[in-house]
């Protein structure tokens, strides 16, 4: 007799391999929003409270993994209808945080110096941008 699946494995078994890489990196690039980014002695400061246009990566990281919640309960798809397929809209919106977050990575404030924050915020930015955007940039190169 098979045995039963359970419904948070059927949920995970509904994401593909790359929603299940970028969706918790990007999670992970929420959470690192909020690190210390930047240290100078026992004093640091989080990404946001430096880089304030780093916002607009919180906001696009919240519509990522609200896309992979969405997908894996199975209420709806993001891009069914748009002009762009899904993957080149998930390669835009991690690409855009990969951006915020690298240039906000090589505009440290003078006389700071990297916290753990900044960089699992890179990490994670790379991870999260890396399964969509690596095919997407393989194809054009090929043209």
């Amino acid at each position: 007799m098979p045995r039963p699946v359970g419904k948070s494995r059927q949920r995970l078994n509904a994401l593909s391999a790359q929603d299940r890489v970028f969706g918790p990196a990007t999670l992970v690039l929420l959470v690192s929003f909020w690190l210390p980014w930047y240290s100078v002695g026992p004093f640091s400061a989080d990404g946001l409270s430096v880089h304030g246009w780093l916002f607009i990566a919180v906001l696009s990281s919240i519509v990522l993994v609200l896309y992979v919640l969405i997908t894996a309960f199975g209420v709806g798809d993001l891009a069914a209808q748009g002009r762009m397929s899904k993957d080149q809209l998930l390669a835009v919106l991690t690409g855009v945080n990969l951006v915020l977050v690298v240039l906000a990575f090589l505009l440290k404030p003078t006389g700071f110096s990297w916290s753990w924050g900044a960089l699992l915020a890179l990490a994670a930015a790379i991870v999260a941008f890396v399964p969509f955007g690596a095919p997407l940039l393989q194809a054009r190169r090929r043209r």
